[in-house]
């Protein structure tokens, strides 16, 4: 995701006067179960295929099912439109069996063409469906040789080379079966008018404001347990809060964390609190001078004070981060030692570089709440101090999170904030995704240090090729050596999934993979 693409997951639910009751004002009709998702931000796309933006993932998985899934508690694949598969002994060709009477919000069947539809949609450049999309997940699925519909029901893989995540990937979003009916009549459009087979319909969009969503009561899974979601955007952490407070949101993201601390000690309000799969850093556009010089880059990562961000951003909820592989991700390198927070060390380095004088750098930023920086603007605020106390003199340049995302995937800045939400679990998701050279493709960049080490390459994807878990851990661990030696990005922290909501609500939790997951939440 990007995924930056991100995911944490909060359901809410709005009241229609007190806050004891289970209708939102003007949400819904008198004895709908409606459940208000209060977030930060508005979505992208609803494309699930099109994004690469955390907050529209949070809306499409709940529209749209995928071939596999990952278990309510973990990374593990678990059936969903397949009820099961097999790989050849060389890891080459995959056949899935799908499940019998799955329909499109549409009406249209669930089928073996719609499955080979989709997966070309996402994996061909040239497919005639993407309608103009940019399609970013596209180098996730071009391991693909072919996708065949041997029957209505039963579908084979043919892969180029064996792939040790493939099947994580097919778990992930971008993979999802979209209506091959609805994206022909659509085209472009398909993205605010999405069509799956999921727990929940689209019904309708007011953009910056919200998104309802109505459930799917024939959905092969079971009926969902609310009649409607709605996700609604709040930008404001506090305005969010006091939204729960006031029972106008029963579950709200992008919690701080002294709010998480408030929240624990109310009588009326539950705080959740889990450990995550994702982490918060600082890229340099190792294209743009004067991050092309490693000596700059290494300057920075000493100038950067991440036990102070810490302690002021999160309340010791968080840990300074290391290494781009968080340590509940196996094949994280827990032997590299982090560079020393140092500014007189920072400020020689500098100096070598041919800048006694300390340099001018923008610093671009999103605004909008993320699971991994809950107040992106006090991260922004922190290293600033920091910066400037090594000689480096930061502007900030602060936008919502759709328009960072864009103008980072350009290439447009010099230094940007980002995180990373896990797709998959795997560690592939996070070293191939955001520091292999084929992610630094301007315009659909989720490399956006723009880093190209052919020794590192060389290590993410033979580490694809290797089904064996100790040797890609070996892999791995050689390349976290590389990306720490050259620091492209300065890993800041990593923080536990987290939200917020009004007692009442049932059947929603965390997952470490920050999914989110509401066909089961309800208010009682």
């Amino acid at each position: 995701m990007r995924k930056l693409l991100a995911i944490l997951a909060i359901v809410a639910l709005a009241s229609c006067g007190k806050s004891d009751s289970n209708t939102p004002k003007a949400n819904g009709a008198p004895g709908e179960k409606v459940l208000v998702y209060a977030r930060g931000g508005d979505s992208e796309k609803l494309d699930p295929q099109d994004t690469t933006s955390g907050e529209s993932v949070k809306v499409t998985t709940q529209i749209f099912d995928t071939l596999v899934d990952f278990a309510d508690d973990s990374s593990k694949v678990v059936p969903s439109l397949a009820t099961k598969w097999t790989t050849s002994p060389d890891g080459k060709t995959w056949t899935f069996d799908l499940r019998v009477g799955v329909k499109f919000h549409d009406g249209t069947p669930l089928d073996a063409d719609a499955v080979v539809f989709s997966l070309n949609r996402i994996r061909d450049p040239k497919d005639p469906n993407r309608s103009g999309g940019t399609f970013g997940y596209t180098q996730s699925y071009d391991v693909i040789e072919d996708v065949k519909a041997e029957g209505p029901r039963k579908v084979v893989f043919h892969l180029k080379t064996p792939f040790a995540p493939f099947l994580t990937n097919l778990a992930m979003f971008p993979a999802s079966i979209v209506s091959p009916t609805a994206v022909k009549k659509l085209g472009a459009d398909f993205g605010r008018s999405p069509v799956g087979s999921g727990p929940f319909r689209f019904e309708k969009w007011v953009p910056k404001e919200k998104i309802v969503l109505s459930a799917n009561k024939t959905y092969w899974g079971g009926a969902p347990q609310s009649d409607k979601i709605i996700f609604k955007v709040v930008p404001d952490n506090s305005a969010r809060l006091l939204d729960l407070r006031n029972g106008e949101a029963h579950i709200i993201d992008g919690v701080s964390c002294p709010d998480l601390d408030d929240i624990q000690k109310e009588g009326a309000l539950v705080a959740l609190e889990a450990p995550g799969m994702n982490f918060g850093y600082l890229a340099m556009n190792t294209e743009k001078p004067p991050f092309d010089d490693k000596r700059v880059r290494q300057a920075i990562a000493m100038a950067v004070d991440k036990k102070r961000i810490v302690e002021l951003m999160t309340k010791k909820h968080g840990m300074p981060a290391v290494n781009p592989l968080p340590p509940t991700v196996w094949g994280s390198n827990e032997a590299i030692s982090d560079w020393p927070h140092d500014a007189a060390k920072a400020k020689a380095l500098l100096a070598a570089a041919g800048h006694p004088d300390g340099i001018d750098v923008d610093l671009w930023a999103m605004t909008t709440p993320r699971p991994y920086f809950p107040e992106p603007k006090k991260v922004v605020a922190i290293l600033i101090e920091d910066l400037a106390a090594a000689g480096i003199r930061v502007k900030a340049i602060e936008q919502e999170m759709t328009a960072h995302i864009d103008a980072t995937q350009k290439g447009q800045h010099q230094m940007c904030i980002m995180g990373w939400i896990t797709d998959n679990g795997d560690p592939d998701n996070f070293l191939h995704e955001l520091l292999d050279s084929e992610k630094a493709v301007a315009g659909s960049a989720n490399n956006v240090a723009f880093f190209r080490n052919a020794a590192f390459d060389d290590l993410v994807r033979k580490a694809q090729q290797v089904s064996d878990i100790d040797e890609r851990t070996k892999l791995y661990r050689e390349a976290q050596v590389i990306v720490h030696e050259e620091v492209p990005m300065v890993p800041l922290l990593y923080m536990p999934e987290m939200c917020a909501m009004r007692k009442g609500v049932t059947g929603y939790k965390l997952h470490p993979m920050g999914l989110v997951r509401l066909k089961n939440a309800r208010v009682e």
